[in-house]
């Protein structure tokens, strides 16, 4: 009996360690993903097949299966009619929903941080990702250049030291898509206005302007979703 009993733990370790290590790798291929998908590494409309994504993911289909639907879940991405799994094609309204959602997250970013004393404000954050950015783009690392805008808009929140603020940004489905449909010299107009822009947000902050702040980052996520919708009309 006691080696029954061994035999049967040591089953159930096994069977409790392949599902913990089935759980990490959807998560792990669910993170990938939806990283993807925001920063536009997938193209409008492309169906996510199977055994071409688990192979280029290196996971099992099932953990792939497990990720598709968390994402169509969060609406990142969407379900066919005939089944399977899609990724987005944005139409004006959805573009429009992003814009008011991002403009109310982050302009809400800003009043909190005008409430906060300026010593506790690292403000600098923000210029050292506008360098980055600059960097990237000077590399023609155009990836690289869309992740750091993102996180451009990260550290916003992020200064706001507010937990549950931070939380539902980083879950929320706001995609920042830098359009490869236009040619390289207008790809490279909008990537320099956009550091522009973003220079121009972080020193209203440090002059303690908010109000025109605001205005702008306004402006600046129009003109984002303005390329976005760009990018995601169908080949």
């Amino acid at each position: 009996m006691a080696c029954l009993g061994l035999d049967f733990v040591g089953k159930m370790d096994y069977i409790l360690s392949a599902m913990s290590e089935k759980s990490l790798q959807s998560q792990t291929c669910y993170q990938q993903l939806r990283r993807m998908v925001l920063l536009g590494q997938v193209p409008a409309g492309e169906r996510f097949r199977e055994v071409e994504w688990a192979s280029r993911l290196g996971v099992h289909r099932s953990s792939l299966r497990e990720a598709l639907s968390g994402l169509a879940h969060e609406g990142l991405i969407r379900r066919g009619e005939r089944g399977g799994f899609f990724s987005p094609l944005y139409e004006q309204r959805d573009l429009d929903e992003v814009l008011e959602v991002r403009a109310i997250l982050e302009a809400g970013a800003i009043r909190l941080i005008a409430a906060r004393p300026p010593a506790d404000v690292p403000l600098h954050r923000l210029s050292e990702a506008c360098d980055v950015m600059q960097q990237l783009l000077e590399s023609d690392l155009e990836l690289g250049f869309v992740e750091a805008d993102r996180r451009f808009h990260q550290i916003l929140i992020e200064l706001t030291e507010n937990q549950k603020l931070i939380s539902i940004h980083q879950r929320a489905p706001l995609p920042i898509i830098f359009s490869r449909q236009v040619d390289a010299e207008r790809r490279r107009r909008g990537a320099i206005q956009t550091i522009d822009e973003h220079r121009r947000i972080t020193q209203l902050l440090m002059d303690r302007q908010f109000d025109a702040a605001v205005e702008l980052l306004q402006h600046h996520l129009q003109h984002a979703t303005e390329r976005l919708l760009v990018a995601n009309q169908p080949h």
